[in-house]
């Protein structure tokens, strides 16, 4: 880096690898997400055992989330990383050879769902803990937008697919992820791999790096507001779009309408990231921040004025489009300023913070949609939204958030970044 002008992120041929090696996983995830329970429901006819395959993805994840964090930050993360896609290929491919073969059980099927959460809780970690690593520090921001596109373009894409597979045989998707799987593990073999900086504190607990990492966060006002921020935030919006599939259900909108929601919602996702590089430059990190919360609150109560169905999709669109640029401020911010031998457990604190508030979100919705119906359910988290844009507002903290060329290479209440890693292959 040294005042040299970096090549395009186009060009850059770690971060490729570790970009799309990304998002082949999370197509596969997506689409054996919809395959899951419509798999159980065929062999058992229970919406409890197919809910319960669903629950053990998310809580396996959940549980793993800072255990892995700590692992990253242990181990070898390109050898996580592979990992992580070696072992869900070998699993995947045994419950689609056993449903080839006519030998599916439930116990198989929840097995598989465990270890795939798992080690996708690992995957995640070590793939965001590795991305300072591989990007110029300038050029972070754009990498961290183009990996919100992809996330919006996997569960777009993700869940039609495995439709698609579906249709074609039950054993489909389940093979199609393990190749995907395999695939990916193959691209990373070719990763070079940036040298880790020598850990210190070695022959420590895990439980005691997990206690140390979310210390570290604590100590932080930025980081620990940025994190609350985040969860809040997607907390209220994954309840909003419960309300917005459960109000048009119930309003008899016709089921290809209702996809039209979730498309809706990831395009307006990904144009937000594809603008995102632009417009957290255009205004200040505090005010864009403000900005993004207020405008967010204002389009919230037009979910209960405009008609059920697609014009939900419409809004909640409009929402997802402004998401990113805060995504970028935030984890740009959080990567950069965060120590390299720490990058892991604030990426597993990240995700246990996410998958809650992703869990609780549709149950708050739940609750207000059966309570009062679309109209309180909405203005109640319209006011949930308020709450948090004036919280933001007013937080000192996020008053004087700085902007990147600032915070660049800068401690943090007297704890200094590792320097910039050294490439070495491995």
């Amino acid at each position: 880096m040294n005042g040299e002008t970096p090549r395009p992120l186009s060009r850059n041929r770690e971060y490729n690898l570790l970009w799309s090696s990304y998002v082949v996983s999370q197509l596969g995830s997506q689409a054996t997400l919809f395959a899951y329970p419509v798999l159980v429901l065929f062999l058992t006819g229970s919406a409890i055992q197919a809910a319960l395959v669903e629950f053990a993805i998310a809580g396996a994840r959940l549980v793993a989330g800072l255990p892995s964090g700590a692992l990253v930050d242990r181990w070898n993360r390109k050898r996580v990383l592979l990992a992580g896609e070696l072992v869900r290929a070998l699993a995947l491919g045994s419950l689609a050879v056993a449903i080839g073969f006519g030998h599916t059980h439930f116990a198989h099927i929840l097995a598989v769902a465990v270890v795939e959460g798992v080690f996708m809780s690992l995957f995640a970690a070590a793939e965001q803990a590795m991305l300072p690593m591989v990007v110029p520090r300038k050029q972070l921001p754009t990498a961290v937008a183009r990996n919100s596109a992809r996330y919006h373009v996997a569960t777009v894409v993700g869940p039609g697919l495995g439709g698609v597979l579906l249709s074609a045989g039950r054993m489909f998707p389940f093979a199609a992820n393990a190749i995907g799987y395999l695939v990916s593990f193959v691209a990373l073999l070719f990763l070079r791999a940036p040298e880790q900086p020598a850990r210190t504190g070695k022959g420590t607990s895990v439980a005691r790096e997990m206690t140390d990492g979310l210390r570290w966060i604590l100590r932080h006002p930025r980081v620990r507001s940025t994190l609350v921020l985040a969860a809040v935030f997607n907390l209220i919006f994954s309840a909003l779009l419960f309300v917005a599939i459960a109000s048009s259900q119930r309003a008899g909108v016709d089921p290809g309408e209702i996809g039209l929601i979730g498309v809706l919602l990831g395009a307006g996702g990904i144009l937000g990231a594809i603008a995102a590089p632009r417009l957290r430059t255009a205004v200040p990190p505090y005010l864009a921040l403000v900005a993004l919360l207020w405008l967010s609150a204002a389009l919230v109560p037009l979910l209960a004025i405009v008609p059920v169905g697609v014009w939900l999709g419409v809004v909640l669109g409009g929402i997802a489009f402004l998401a990113p640029t805060a995504t970028t401020i935030v984890s740009t911010y959080q990567m950069l300023i965060t120590p390299d031998e720490l990058r892991g457990r604030l990426a597993g604190a990240i995700g246990v913070f996410m998958g809650v508030a992703g869990a609780l979100g549709p149950l708050a919705g739940g609750v207000l949609v059966e309570s009062g119906g679309r109209g309180p359910a909405v203005y109640g988290c319209a006011a949930a939204m308020v709450v948090l844009a004036i919280a933001v507002t007013a937080s000192p903290t996020m008053r004087t958030f700085p902007a990147s060329d600032e915070y660049a290479g800068d401690p943090v209440d007297g704890d200094a970044p590792e320097a910039p890693a050294k490439t070495a292959v491995r």
